[in-house]
C-alpha cells in the first residue's frame, strides 16, 4: 500500500511540476520596444555617452543579437512593425509599404486607414484606423487566444501605424498622438470611448505635453563629448522652422511661431515629434498604461507595445552624422532607463521580458557620400524617373497613362489600359523594366511575374522576393544603386534592400534570459516565435521562422 501511495505521490508531483512549468514559469509581461530608424551601430557609436541603466543594461545584462537583419525590402515603418509582431514578411502579412496601390480599389491606400471607424478621443479623421489589412495573426492575437482573452494587449506610439499593427486584431487598446489636440487617441475599432484615466489625462489643465511645447531641446552633454558626429553646423542637415542654421538649441515656442504650415493646418503638436519630447510623452504614456491597466499583475501574461518614433523624424531631418541624432539617442537611453525602473517597481525585476529592435535602419546622406566619401551618387526624383518609363511605353505601345503609381523604382502599371489594348501583362512589365534600366541610377529591375514563378533566396533579389505580395506589390521593382535615394539633399531616408537599411539591433532582457551575445545571423521575423516559445503558445499564422535559441536560467536543453 505504501509503495502504491509513493508511486501515486511521485506521479502527482511530476504532473504538478509539469503543469507549473507551462502555467507559472513564464513572464508576467512582455514589453516590445521598437525604435524607428535605429541603425545597428548607434549602440557602439554612442556607447560612451550612454548611462548605465538604459541601452548598457540591455547589453550588459541581456542577450544581444549583433547580426540582426531585415529579410525583405522595402524597409519602411509599416511593414517593419507588422513583420516584427507577426514573425513573417510582407509576402504573407500583406503590409508591403506604408502607402501602396490597391488594384481592387483603384487607388493608393495607407496601410492602416479604415473609413468604417471613427476617431475616439478627439475631433477629426486621424483615428479612422484598423489592422484589417494585416492578413495574418500576430504575437498579440496569439496571446489573446492562448489566454482565452484574459491577457491584456495595449500599444502606444506617436505614429498610428506603429501602434495599430503591433496591436493586432483584438487588442485592449492602441493609442497614438493627435497632431491638433495633443490628445492620445484611438479608433472605434478598439473601443467606443477612452478609459476614464486617459480621458482625465487628456483633459487635464496642465498637461506635460503643453509644457514641452514651450520648452527647448538642448544638448544633454558638453558639445565636445559628441565625438561620434559631425560639427553641429554642417551642410547635410535640414533647417527647422524659424532656424537659420541647423544648430542647438531648438526653442519649440519660437519654432512654432515661425511655422506657417503647422499654424495653418492646426497640427502644432506635430512639431514635437521631431524632438526628444516625442519619445518622452511615449514613455510617460507607457508607464500610465502599466499603472492603470494593471499590466503584469495576474497569472495571464500581458503585452505592452512601445514604439519610439522621434528617432525617425530626427533621422529624416538631420541624417546619421548629426549631433541632433546622437543627442536624440542619449535622451532615448534615459527614457529606456526610466521605463525599466518603472517596470521593476510595478511588475517586479525578473518578472517581465523586454525585446528591443528597430523597424528599419537608415542610409547615409547622399551628398555626404558624394562630397565626403567620393561616391558617385545623386538624389533622384520619382517624378522624373516615372516620366522616362511612361515615354518609353508610349513610344512602344501608344498614348496612355501607363503608370498609376510610382515611387523609388516601385512601378504600378495601368492594368486596365494594358487589357484594353489587348497586351500581355508580362510583356509590358518587361518593357517597363527595360525603361528603368536605361537610367544609370538603377542596379536592377525585377518584374512581378518573375517573382510569382521563381523563388529567390540570395542577395537583394531574395529580400525583394520576401517582400513581394502579388495582390499589392508593384509590377516592377526597380533597385536603386547603393546610396542613391528618392529624397531631398539634406537628412536621410530608408527604403532599400542594402545593409545600411536592413541591419538592426535585436535585444532581449529580463525574466530568465542570461547575459550573452551572438554574431550568428538572425532576422526580425524570429522575434515573435522566440516570445511565443517563452509563453508556450502557437506561433502567428504566417510565421515560418524559428525562435532564437537564447540562454535561459535553469534550462539545460537550451544551447
Amino acid at each position: 500500500m505504501k509503495k502504491i501511495l509513493f508511486t501515486f505521490s511521485l506521479f502527482f508531483s511530476i504532473v504538478c511540476a509539469s503543469h507549473a512549468q507551462f502555467t507559472e514559469d513564464k513572464p508576467k509581461l512582455v514589453v516590445g520596444i521598437i525604435v524607428d530608424q535605429m541603425k545597428y551601430d548607434y549602440i557602439s557609436r554612442y556607447w560612451d555617452n550612454f548611462g548605465d541603466d538604459g541601452f548598457k543594461k540591455l547589453v550588459n545584462e541581456g542577450y544581444f543579437v549583433r547580426n540582426g537583419q531585415y529579410n525583405y525590402a522595402p524597409t519602411v515603418t509599416g511593414p517593419g512593425h507588422a513583420s516584427v509582431y507577426s514573425g513573417t514578411s510582407p509576402a504573407y502579412h500583406s503590409i508591403v509599404q506604408n502607402h501602396f496601390y490597391d488594384r481592387e480599389k483603384g487607388k493608393s491606400v495607407y496601410c492602416v486607414d479604415d473609413e468604417r471607424y471613427e476617431t475616439v478621443g478627439a475631433e477629426g479623421n486621424y483615428g479612422k484606423k484598423s489592422p484589417y489589412r494585416l492578413a495574418v495573426t500576430n504575437l498579440s492575437d496569439e496571446l489573446k487566444w492562448a489566454s482565452n482573452f484574459r491577457s491584456k494587449v495595449v500599444t502606444v506610439s506617436i505614429k498610428d501605424r506603429s501602434a495599430v499593427l503591433p496591436a493586432g486584431h483584438k487588442a485592449d487598446g492602441a493609442y497614438w498622438l493627435d497632431d491638433k489636440s495633443g490628445n492620445w487617441i484611438t479608433s472605434s475599432f478598439y473601443m467606443k470611448e477612452l478609459p476614464e484615466w486617459l480621458s482625465e489625462m487628456n483633459s487635464a489643465k496642465k498637461r506635460p505635453i503643453d509644457e514641452y511645447m514651450k520648452g527647448k531641446w538642448e544638448l544633454s552633454l558638453p558639445i565636445e563629448k559628441y565625438t561620434a558626429s559631425m560639427p553641429d553646423d554642417n551642410a547635410y542637415e535640414s533647417l527647422m522652422p524659424g532656424k537659420k542654421t541647423p544648430t542647438f538649441p531648438y526653442d519649440l515656442k519660437k519654432m512654432l511661431a515661425a511655422d506657417r504650415v503647422r499654424q495653418k493646418s492646426g497640427k502644432k503638436y506635430d512639431l514635437l515629434k521631431s524632438t526628444p519630447y516625442g519619445n518622452t510623452v511615449v514613455t510617460e504614456m507607457a508607464m500610465k498604461i502599466v499603472d492603470n491597466e494593471n499590466m503584469g499583475q495576474d497569472n495571464f501574461t500581458d503585452l505592452l507595445g512601445v514604439s519610439y518614433s522621434s528617432t525617425d523624424y530626427a533621422g529624416h531631418a538631420f541624417g546619421p552624422q548629426a549631433i541632433e541624432v546622437e543627442d536624440m539617442y542619449i535622451k532615448l537611453d534615459q527614457e529606456i532607463a526610466t521605463l525599466i525602473n518603472h517596470l521593476d517597481q510595478k511588475v517586479g525585476k525578473g518578472k517581465y521580458v523586454i525585446f528591443l529592435t528597430a523597424d528599419h535602419a537608415g542610409a547615409q546622406n547622399t551628398n555626404f557620400m558624394k562630397n565626403e566619401m567620393n561616391f558617385e551618387v545623386e538624389n533622384i526624383k520619382s517624378k522624373d524617373d516615372s516620366k522616362v518609363i511612361t515615354d518609353y511605353l508610349v513610344k512602344k505601345y501608344g498614348e496612355g497613362k501607363w503608370i498609376v503609381s510610382f515611387y523609388s523604382g516601385s512601378t504600378y502599371l495601368n492594368r486596365d489600359l494594358i487589357k484594353e489594348k489587348g497586351l500581355d501583362l508580362e510583356e509590358v512589365q518587361l518593357a517597363a523594366a527595360e525603361a528603368l534600366m536605361t537610367m544609370p541610377q538603377y542596379a536592377n529591375a525585377i518584374i512581378g511575374k518573375d517573382l510569382e514563378r521563381n523563388e529567390y533566396t540570395l542577395g537583394y533579389k531574395g529580400l525583394i522576393y520576401n517582400g513581394f505580395n502579388p495582390h499589392y506589390s508593384p509590377d516592377v521593382t526597380g533597385v536603386l544603386k547603393s546610396h542613391f535615394m528618392d529624397y531631398k539633399k539634406t537628412g536621410t531616408s530608408h527604403f532599400s534592400p542594402f545593409k545600411y537599411d536592413t541591419h538592426v539591433p535585436i535585444m532581449f532582457y529580463g525574466w530568465k534570459i542570461e547575459h550573452g551575445y551572438t554574431h550568428a545571423p538572425h532576422t526580425v521575423t524570429e522575434i515573435a516565435p522566440t516570445i511565443c516559445s517563452f509563453l508556450n503558445m502557437t506561433y502567428p499564422s504566417g510565421c515560418y521562422s524559428d525562435p532564437i535559441l537564447l540562454p535561459l536560467e535553469d534550462d539545460d536543453d537550451n544551447d
